[in-house]
Parts: C-alpha cells; sequence; structure tokens
C-alpha cells in the first residue's frame, strides 16, 4: 500500500475553506445590497415621505417593493395601485401588481388584472407574468390557461 503525502491535500481544503468562506461573506453584502435598492429606505421611512404628501409613483413602488420583501402582499397590492394611480402607463407597477397578486393568493383579482393587460395593450406584461412561478401555479385553472394563450397570441400581434 503506498502512502501518499498529506500536505497538498491539506491545502487543497484550507483553500476551499478560504473561498468558501470569502463567498459567503460576499453573498451576505450582495444581500444586503439588494436589500437596500430602494435608497436604502425602511419601510417606516417610506410610509412617512408618504404621510408627507411627498409620494410620486416611484415612491410607491418602493413601498410596494419593501412591503413584498416582508411578505406583507396585500398591502404591497395597493401600494402598486396607488403608483398606478398616480401614472396609468407605469408598466413596472402593472407588473409587480400582478405579482403580488398572485402571491397574496387572489386569483380573482390576479385574472382580472391580467385581463385587463391582455385587452389593454399590454399583453407582453402578462406573458411575462404567466412566466413567472409565482403565477404559473394558476395555470392548472382552465381561465389562466386560456388567458395565458391569448396573452401569447396578442403579444405576438
Amino acid at each position: 500500500m503506498q502512502r501518499y503525502p498529506r500536505k497538498p491535500a491539506l491545502i487543497v481544503l484550507l483553500i476551499a475553506g478560504v473561498l468558501g468562506g470569502a463567498y459567503a461573506l460576499a453573498w451576505g453584502r450582495i444581500e444586503t445590497y439588494l436589500k437596500n435598492r430602494h435608497g436604502g429606505a425602511t419601510v417606516e421611512a417610506i410610509e412617512k415621505t408618504i404621510r408627507e404628501g411627498k409620494a410620486t409613483p416611484d415612491t410607491w413602488i418602493s413601498y410596494g417593493d419593501a412591503l413584498s420583501d416582508r411578505g406583507e402582499y396585500g398591502r404591497a397590492v395597493d401600494a402598486f395601485k396607488e403608483a398606478l394611480t398616480l401614472d396609468p402607463a407605469r408598466r413596472e407597477a402593472k407588473f409587480r401588481l400582478g405579482l403580488s397578486l398572485a402571491q397574496a393568493g387572489r386569483s380573482d383579482d390576479l385574472f382580472k388584472n391580467l385581463t385587463d393587460l391582455v385587452y389593454r395593450s399590454e399583453a407582453k406584461v402578462a406573458v411575462q407574468l404567466f412566466e413567472r412561478v409565482e403565477v404559473q401555479k394558476y395555470l392548472t385553472e382552465e381561465r389562466f390557461a386560456n388567458l395565458s394563450r391569448e396573452a401569447s397570441g396578442q403579444a405576438m400581434d
């Protein structure tokens, strides 16, 4: 039986441990960056801006995103609706509204929202929503499956 030196294996394990630790630290910083992508604003800070009457569509979208990050999808829906009230052409808000409706489990409201998107020249937004995992679970219902096919057809025109 031949014996092999142990130092190279220990060096490889040491390097793997250092790289793993660096990856974990980097991921923590990336996650922090993603959570603070709204200018570092917390829900409370955005609510203060809203109370002061300084809310723009971007403020409402940031508020909806912050609420979604917390898992408060029902409140996020209201925030995205408010953004659309101020700027009805905002595709980003339309997309995030649909996503929040799906995450909140509000299938009837989601269907109405998707129907409006498909038949009001925003079929591409509807197609993007149907591609998301959060919405795909609704495709088991015939009404959503039919609407998905219609959205694909409309988006190609």
